[in-house]
């Protein structure tokens, strides 16, 4: 790379003063950054947004592409920087990523068909917040979501471990479910905290979530997904028959509905996959439904 050697990027680095309320972690690692480049699997139509580019290390790398990236800082020194860098495919924005309209970047090319990466070194306080900026959350999908192909990031490794994670972890959760339904999420490579600078207190990993073409499942509701799969996680160590009490259904009609879709009636929200999660909100609005019906007689 035109920053040939980790050497000389942790020079650079080391001649700013990070600003840590903005979570500010330069990775300096040239194979690291090459490799993240790699899994993006650029061309030279595509259309790259780059969360937090900082000082440039990975927008130099994106450039190489011939991809039109579109750097996305929210310092103001940061973008003063990047603007020294002479790219005709570099458009340089001073923004805050988490209110930025995706679908403002090269309308006609997206009308056109064109797919959006988005990739970044993010700060690691708000990894949920930008996912749910670029996907949205289950039954509430961002206006832009069907022009973004993919969100690769590295953040926080116990952050990358739960949206990777398996039903029956400790680190499956609601994370996990959002990520299921929107991409399948695979995790990259890890990243030692001595390959940032300043160093952060944890280590790192490099997420890649690719975008699925529909939702994961098919549900008559996926607000009332949302909320189901949010109550049942509301206390991890209660059975997930005791954290739907929400749904007022009586805990025997609920054990009813558990015995018809083959779930044990001990079951907790960290031992189901998101289809059975689907299949217990369609189950319970029906038989609230049927509920009311009655009582309306």
């Amino acid at each position: 790379m035109s920053l040939s050697t980790r050497d000389l990027l942790l020079k650079k680095a080391s001649k700013v003063r990070a600003k840590k309320r903005l979570g500010q972690n330069f990775l300096i690692e040239p194979s690291v950054l090459s490799k993240i480049v790699e899994s993006l699997n650029l061309k030279s139509d595509d259309l790259v947004i780059e969360i937090g580019p900082g000082l440039g290390f990975l927008t130099q790398e994106l450039l190489k592409t011939g991809a039109r990236v579109f750097a996305i800082e929210l310092d103001r020194e940061m973008v003063e920087q990047l603007q020294e860098i002479k790219q005709p495919n570099l458009t340089v924005i001073h923004a805050d990523f988490l209110d930025f309209d995706i679908s403002s970047i090269a309308p006609a090319a997206v009308a056109a068909g064109a797919r959006i990466k988005i990739v970044g070194n993010v700060p690691y306080q708000i990894t949920t917040p930008i996912i749910t900026h670029v996907f949205g959350e289950i039954g509430e999908p961002k206006p832009w979501l069907s022009s973004v192909e993919s969100l690769t990031m590295t953040i926080q490794r116990e952050v990358a471990l739960r949206l990777s994670a398996m039903p029956g972890s400790k680190t499956y959760g609601q994370l996990t479910l959002l990520g299921n339904y929107y991409s399948v999420c695979k995790m990259i490579m890890s990243v030692g905290k001595e390959l940032f600078v300043p160093q952060p207190d944890v280590e790192s990993a490099v997420v890649q979530m690719t975008r699925l073409l529909k939702p994961s499942v098919k549900v008559n509701d996926a607000l009332f997904l949302r909320k189901v799969i949010a109550g049942g996680f509301r206390e991890r160590r209660k059975m997930l028959r005791n954290n739907l009490a929400f749904t007022q259904l009586s805990q025997e009609t609920l054990a009813e509905i558990f015995e018809e879709l083959a779930v044990a009636p001990s079951a907790r929200a960290e031992n189901l996959p998101l289809t059975t999660f689907a299949l217990l909100s369609d189950a319970i609005q029906a038989r609230r439904q049927k509920e009311d019906r009655e009582a309306a007689v």
